[in-house]
């Protein structure tokens, strides 16, 4: 048992049940950021699950599913230089801070993605075009990159079609970042106001 915050995180997996997302004709794969498409299988079945009762003429897009903790670290370390640098006067301790609100910190819990229990994902037509979210994959635009933030009328239907489809199979949106969902781990346990994750991080190399 691990206590962060207030949320209770007890591994229910013993071992691990980890697989391999594939593509169907309603999930397509993009290796823009990295290739590793290695997720819990109860989390591709939703996803799949959910594929399937997206309108007609839509896709899952993903693009980033399990991310080990060292990946996690070299997200980070750049980031937190970054802020290091840019603000001399801040101790270490506020740089944390305002470094993890830009992107989880690789230590104590991490990211929903080290318990291979979150993915990044859109939506996109049959022949493979991401539709407009008002903005790119892991692009942190403040005015637009909540899922709540005041878009479009047609970026606002993309998003609710995204929210609510995912939604109905419990994985729950992360409201900072519109592409962001997931299920079991420490997050969804706080979005959706409970004090126990089951899903915890899966210690795998790199």
């Amino acid at each position: 048992m691990t206590l962060i915050g207030n949320i209770d995180i007890r591994e229910r997996e013993n071992p691990v049940r980890m697989t391999v997302f594939e593509e169907t004709d309603r999930i397509f794969l993009n290796p823009q950021f990295r290739d590793d498409w290695r997720i819990r299988t109860e989390i591709r079945q939703r996803i799949e699950k959910a594929s399937k009762a997206l309108p007609d003429g839509l896709a899952f897009m993903i693009y980033e599913a399990y991310r080990s903790r060292q990946q996690q670290q070299r997200l980070w370390d750049p980031v937190y230089a970054k802020l290091q640098h840019e603000n001399p006067e801040w101790s270490a301790g506020d740089v944390y801070t305002e470094a993890s609100r830009r992107i989880s910190p690789p230590d104590g819990f991490g990211s929903g993605h080290q318990a291979g229990a979150a993915v990044d994902i859109t939506l996109a037509t049959l022949d493979r075009q991401p539709l407009d979210m008002g903005t790119g994959m892991n692009k942190f635009i403040i005015s637009l990159t909540e899922t709540a933030s005041p878009v479009a009328e047609h970026i606002r239907i993309n998003r609710d079609i995204l929210v609510s489809t995912l939604a109905r199979f419990e994985l729950e949106n992360y409201p900072e970042e519109w592409w962001h969902f997931s299920y079991g781990d420490r997050l969804w346990a706080e979005v959706t106001g409970r004090t126990q994750a089951f899903f915890a991080p899966i210690d795998y190399d790199s």
